[in-house]
């Protein structure tokens, strides 16, 4: 990094510490099954240092791959809000995002240990890939079979998004049909999540990809993939 900056890795993560909610903290755990190291920071206090942050960048004329670097030091750190630091920083530069980050970002996907930052890193960095580049999702599928819980759930998390906006239907519905036997309860939830997207613009598409095995999904993709369908539908697929 070339040009200097104050808001550097070392400050952001000291910036973190000085916004500790100690009573926030306390109850953080209940959102997750797992352990998951955390500080007690809020998410709108992140979401604020990451503009300030990205507000100096942009008028210090930081590169992109600059920007990459400070985004790549806060995920090598410990605690989830660091993590989420960096993948928000980044998310302010969805135009310099291009094809070639996706093997950047793919790596970060390898590193994933829980919900909060997969569903992160998928909606607000991924998602943009896709977007700017639709033969990318092509790369989706495949990751279905992987023995990474979190790499199977960004699979399908990854096109949520999109599916809200009615693009990708067909690699999601694949994505869904590829993982309806799992029973990981983070990817029964990532699947209904994206069909429940996909069903604002396509709910008799929804209803019929549910009803054709409905046997094979888990209760709770069901449930999930049901809640924004309209309600002869969503009666149709509970009592089935």
């Amino acid at each position: 990094m070339v040009v200097k900056i104050d808001y550097t890795p070392t400050r952001l993560k000291r910036e973190l510490r000085g916004l500790v909610d100690p009573e926030f903290r306390e109850g953080q755990q209940h959102y997750f099954k797992e352990s998951v190291p955390t500080l007690g920071v809020r998410v709108p206090e992140v979401r604020k240092l990451a503009s300030t942050a990205v507000k100096e960048y942009r008028g210090a004329k930081l590169s992109f791959d600059d920007v990459l670097e400070v985004a790549d030091q806060l995920w090598r750190c410990q605690f989830l809000e660091e993590r989420i630091l960096g993948i928000i920083i980044v998310s302010k530069y969805q135009r310099q995002l291009e094809r070639r980050h996706w093997k950047h970002f793919d790596g970060w996907v390898d590193s994933l240990t829980n919900w909060g930052e997969t569903d992160g890193l998928c909606t607000l960095i991924l998602a943009a890939l896709i977007k700017k580049d639709p033969a990318l999702a092509k790369r989706l599928p495949v990751w279905t079979s992987s023995v990474n819980r979190w790499r199977r759930r960004s699979a399908a998390v990854a096109l949520v998004p999109l599916a809200r906006r009615g693009e990708n239907h067909d690699v999601s519905f694949e994505i869904c049909d590829r993982l309806a036997d799992d029973r990981d309860d983070m990817v029964e939830k990532g699947i209904g999540w994206l069909l429940k997207e996909a069903s604002r613009t396509q709910p008799e598409t929804v209803a019929n990809f549910l009803l054709t095995d409905i046997d094979r999904f888990s209760r709770t993709t069901v449930r999930y993939a049901c809640e924004k369908l309209p309600e002869r539908l969503r009666t149709r697929v509970m009592q089935a």
